[in-house]
């Protein structure tokens, strides 16, 4: 069935006007034309009264999915609030990494509460998860893999396919493991259908498979699945046998929300701090940084305050000082996300720092030229005085470059040293632009002052 999106838009709005009127039989008819993210996500400005009657009336399966697209610490509150008879089958349907993080966010005593009511071999797993430290991959590994022994059949293997629980993600894949449950290779489905039913795994095997191990970093492991492109990675326990899989769904968000948290620190903000958190909570981690950058935006005060005669003897300048001062952080915030991004994704390595250099200056020798001429011909249509804007435009210009060189480059160096190029490079990176560009801008009207008079 093809829908064109005037149709999916009639779905949605017909779903949004029945939860407006608290008509839920007619909401979860309509929810079934829709997929389950965007249900979560119309139903996630909804109050939880009318998210819990919803769910409660949905089918089991349906509300399962729809709850895991919510966020965990939302998905806790809910399953709090709702009868334990339901929020526990709910449990059933929700994948079981994004289950254990569920369960981590809710309260001690209702989690337990719901876990002592589900099937037991899920909630062992659930608690196997929930045991593994937060950013490592066996807290976001899936328990549910396709797996068989050595010397098994292609027939025998196909049939275990199909009758693998419906928890599998992904059987795509297969991997072969030894009597110890180590893994020995691995089978595309696509090779299985192709091979003579009597032929052993052991014979069309991929070997030498790449795995992780549940203590490893989680973001490490996410980089690596993506750059080898692949479904899944197996992961392994402490006597190397597998005991899960990591998705690539998972990776993409693991890495995510590590740009998230990198750029989050790049605002001077808390990784800590969410929707949720208090307000004196937030004041808390907000204010210790915004306070620090008081002091930090003080160099920039001392260069303007050091150049004090030149702007009162051309008031106009202080027209265009903000403008200067904020392109060059723009430009800068430009180049820094794109460095940020490629050394959270793994795209680019630390010893890449010339290479980062060399394509900074050539970008902003182009847009500070560019940005340049243009602000030229504005400062002269505005004030009418040509030397002024020849100063602002060339100010400008350099101010673009130095960003663009320091936002591009400044990450890789901090992270070599061994620190945090999100959280320390954003307020170093303000600092600088606003002190190179006032220094510039006023440095050259000073030099030219007596043009600027005339002008």
């Amino acid at each position: 069935m093809i829908l064109e999106p005037e149709v999916l838009q009639s779905y949605w709005e017909k779903f949004t006007s029945d939860l407006d009127e608290w008509n839920i039989g007619e909401a979860v008819l309509s929810a079934q034309n829709i997929s389950a993210g965007r249900v979560a996500q119309i139903l996630t400005d909804r109050n939880y009264d009318l998210i819990i009657a919803f769910l409660e009336a949905a089918d089991q399966k349906q509300a399962g999915k729809i709850l895991s697209h919510f966020s965990s610490q939302m998905s806790a509150e809910i399953l709090g609030e709702m009868n334990p008879d339901i929020g526990s089958k709910l449990i059933d349907d929700i994948p079981v990494d994004k289950a254990a993080d569920i369960m981590q966010a809710m309260n001690a005593e209702k989690a337990g509460t719901l876990l002592g009511m589900i099937n037991p071999n899920l909630e062992s797993m659930i608690r196997e998860l929930m045991r593994y430290e937060k950013g490592t991959v066996g807290s976001h590994m899936n328990t549910y893999f396709i797996a068989v022994k050595m010397g098994t059949t292609v027939q025998q293997t196909l049939i275990a396919i199909k009758d693998a629980s419906h928890r599998i993600e992904s059987k795509n894949y297969v991997y072969v493991v030894n009597g110890k449950g180590k893994p020995q290779g691995v089978i595309s489905m696509k090779d299985l259908i192709r091979t003579e039913p009597s032929k052993v795994v052991d014979e069309i095997m991929v070997p030498n498979v790449v795995a992780v191990h549940a203590t490893d970093d989680a973001i490490m492991a996410s980089q690596l699945l993506q750059n080898r492109r692949f479904q899944m990675l197996p992961v392994l326990n402490e006597d190397d046998s597998i005991i899960g899989v990591l998705m690539a769904d998972d990776a993409v968000e693991v890495l995510s929300m590590n740009m998230v948290d990198m750029f989050m620190h790049m605002g001077a903000t808390s990784a800590d701090e969410s929707f949720y958190t208090p307000p004196l909570g937030s004041v808390k981690k907000r204010l210790p940084w915004m306070a620090g950058n008081v002091f930090l935006n003080l160099g920039a005060v001392a260069v303007i305050a050091s150049f004090e005669a030149t702007i009162e003897a051309v008031a106009a300048l202080a027209i265009f000082l903000p403008m200067i001062t904020d392109m060059g952080g723009n430009v800068g915030i430009q180049a820094l996300s794109v460095s940020i991004r490629s050394i959270a994704l793994g795209e680019a390595r630390l010893n890449e720092y010339w290479r980062a250099t060399r394509k900074e200056i050539i970008v902003g020798l182009c847009n500070g030229l560019a940005l340049g001429v243009l602000f030229t011909v504005i400062a002269f249509i505005i004030q009418a005085n040509l030397v002024l804007g020849l100063v602002a435009g060339a100010a400008l210009a350099c101010n673009v470059l130095i960003a663009g060189i320091v936002g591009g480059t400044l990450p890789f160096l901090i992270k070599r040293w061994g620190g945090d190029p999100a959280m320390m490079t954003g307020p170093v990176l303000t600092t600088i632009t606003d002190i190179t560009g006032v220094s510039i801008y006023l440095g050259l009207s000073t030099y030219f002052l007596t043009s600027l008079l005339a002008g």
